[in-house]
């Protein structure tokens, strides 16, 4: 879909990590030919039980009616109501709304509510060839309640059995401004608000996290106002499917009591990755590695490195690992098993092997090979236009197995 690449420097949208499971069974059941006959040209309607289990909150059965807007094999829109169920967050009522008004401009929209009160609700909108091609657009603004949050401690030696719940409610969001100093590079600022509050969580059964961890920086809650500013080199041949190219990047970020925010900290790093294709594209090779460092006194844990999740180590929950540093190697082949026509949507199917290794740290000087965290797995994953991309990714590390699903490769 997009021939020129962006990439926010925060996680991916919340917006598509929510929905990842309901989304995921549409693409790979509507992929496979499963829509009801459409009511409108153009609309394909899918409606789908849901099963889905989380590490952190259990079991979720409902239901949902996806709604795909395509023309001449390219999705225009996507509207997906739902209806979910669960034991510790209770009924919960979604609608996720995604648009693309040009190949290189969208906005999505998200909203969930749980009786529970389990709350997510984001709008993004992002345009990357304003004025020419010569500037890029990304913003976005959100508001979470997440009761399910999980704190293990800090450092790399963390152990399962200080796992703590909380709730993360979140307000803020960001917005980037860039521009292209040639087709593949470019410099971008990026200012990031958040207000970040601590409660209780819904896990009764673990006990609170300033109860088991007193004094963490950060146990109550904090305002972050931040800055970032990164040069990226990018010549990868897509945005959202990419199987070619290289992207590097170097970046700051930097919060300051000066500047109004409570918390105060530079955040430092590089990334590269590498896609290497054969076989025309059968095989698609992925390196990526990922340095990064934050320092700064009374760091809120929720603005630390992090690792352990669906776009890092996929053998552990979402932010198993924190601390002032991390680095990160990821390598997968992506293999391509068939492609079909379905609807007149090209969809190919892909097989995904991988390998990581991580580990958080608290200074360079500490820095070892000892506590380095190792996952091994694989995935399906389902490429439909090549504009969405729908995954199962099952991977093994040292304390069990995780399954992540998703509308997005990991990296």
């Amino acid at each position: 879909m997009h021939t020129r690449i962006f990439t926010l420097h925060t996680q991916r949208s919340s917006c598509r990590r929510r929905l990842r499971q309901s989304l995921l069974l549409v693409l790979l059941l509507g992929a496979m030919g499963y829509g009801v006959t459409p009511a409108v040209a153009d609309m394909t309607p899918v409606p789908l039980p849901i099963f889905t289990t989380d590490p952190n909150e259990g079991n979720t059965y409902g239901a949902l009616l996806a709604i795909v807007d395509e023309q001449e094999g390219t999705l225009r829109s996507l509207l997906v109501p739902q209806a979910t169920w669960n034991s510790v967050l209770g009924f919960r009522a979604a609608v996720y709304y995604e648009r693309l008004l040009a190949p290189d401009e969208d906005y999505t929209f998200f909203a969930a509510q749980s009786t529970k009160n389990q709350a997510n609700y984001e709008v993004t909108y992002s345009n990357r060839a304003l004025v020419q091609r010569r500037y890029f657009f990304d913003g976005r603004l959100g508001y979470a309640n997440d009761r399910t949050a999980r704190f293990f401690g800090l450092g790399a030696g963390s152990r399962k059995q200080d796992e703590t719940n909380y709730t993360l409610r979140s307000i803020g969001g960001a917005v980037t401004l860039g521009w292209w100093v040639t087709p593949t590079l470019r410099l971008s600022l990026t200012e990031r608000i958040r207000f970040a509050y601590i409660e209780r969580g819904a896990v009764t059964s673990l006990p609170l996290l300033r109860d088991k961890f007193k004094g963490v920086p950060g146990e109550k809650g904090s305002f972050v106002w931040a800055h970032r500013f990164a040069l990226t080199y990018d010549s990868r041949n897509a945005y959202e499917t990419p199987t070619r190219g290289y992207f590097g990047e170097i970046f700051t970020e930097v919060a300051a009591h000066a500047l109004g925010s409570h918390a105060a900290f530079v955040r430092y790093g590089l990334e590269g990755r590498l896609l290497w294709p054969l076989f025309h594209d059968r095989l698609v090779t992925v390196i990526r590695g990922l340095v990064e460092r934050i320092e700064g006194e009374e760091l809120p844990f929720f603005e630390r490195s992090t690792l352990g999740g669906d776009d890092t180590l996929r053998g552990f929950g979402d932010d198993r690992f924190r601390d002032t540093g991390r680095i990160l190697l990821n390598a997968e082949e992506r293999m391509r098993l068939f492609a079909l026509t379905l609807r007149g949507v090209h969809t190919a199917i892909e097989l995904a092997l991988f390998a990581e290794a991580g580990r958080v740290f608290h200074t360079f000087a500490t820095l070892s090979t000892r506590q380095v965290q190792t996952v091994v797995g694989a995935g399906i994953r389902i490429v439909a236009a090549s504009q969405i991309v729908a995954k199962i990714d099952v991977g093994l590390g040292r304390e069990g197995t995780a399954i992540f699903a998703g509308l997005h490769y990991p990296f």
